[in-house]
């Protein structure tokens, strides 16, 4: 396998692994078409869930309270494993990913492995095209909210984004400070991640 690939799926996936009991077959069906609809089209992650959601409502499941947690782990599957090279990642090797780190059951297992196997290909050539179309920023803008009450300032303390379109549509997403510290954190080791990139020289 590649020790990237486990890599990766144990740092961004497995964080969320204790909502995978969560997972019904059905549920996570649902789950599959819309990150594959994410994939094949330039729709924002926001009109996705809002599919899922109803996909799941007419199907007469109830949308759980951590819907996104779940959408993210199949979709982060999902990407993670279309970024390498056919071949690269044996069959035998993504369902041991699947079964002992994730701990999925047996059938959730068959049903991903189907879908990213068997349409691979044109899987891999639509996320190639769409990857870099979504829906970008021109500027964005932030402030913090302090809310001062009894409790300590840090638990209501939030980080307000504003985002600006190309539409000329604006963006808001208010964030708790510990969430915020976590983008920090994470924008902090892809910045790193990159300059070791390309200071490769196979890069140069």
């Amino acid at each position: 396998m590649s020790c990237t690939f486990r890599y990766n799926i144990l740092r961004y996936v497995q964080p969320y692994s204790s909502f995978v009991p969560q997972l019904s077959k059905s549920m996570l069906r649902v789950l599959i078409q819309v990150s594959v609809h994410y994939v094949e089209t330039k729709k924002s992650c926001s009109e996705v869930l809002s599919l899922a959601k109803s996909k799941l409502t007419n199907a007469g499941h109830e949308v759980p309270e951590n819907f996104c947690e779940l959408f993210t782990i199949v979709f982060l599957i999902m990407q993670i494993f279309l970024r390498y090279p056919k071949g690269v990642v044996k069959v035998h090797e993504l369902r041991q990913c699947l079964l002992v780190d994730l701990r999925f059951s047996e059938e959730c297992v068959e049903d991903i492995c189907k879908v990213i196997l068997h349409h691979r290909e044109i899987l891999s050539k639509n996320y190639s095209n769409t990857k870099l179309d979504r829906v970008k920023m021109l500027n964005v803008k932030w402030r913090i909210n302090i809310s001062l009450t009894l409790n300590t300032i840090q638990d209501k303390t939030t980080v307000v984004l504003h985002f600006k379109l190309p539409s000329g549509r604006f963006r808001t997403l208010e964030l708790p400070l510990s969430t915020f510290q976590r983008l920090r954190y994470s924008i902090t080791l892809l910045l790193n991640e990159l300059q070791c990139l390309q200071s490769r020289s196979v890069l140069k």
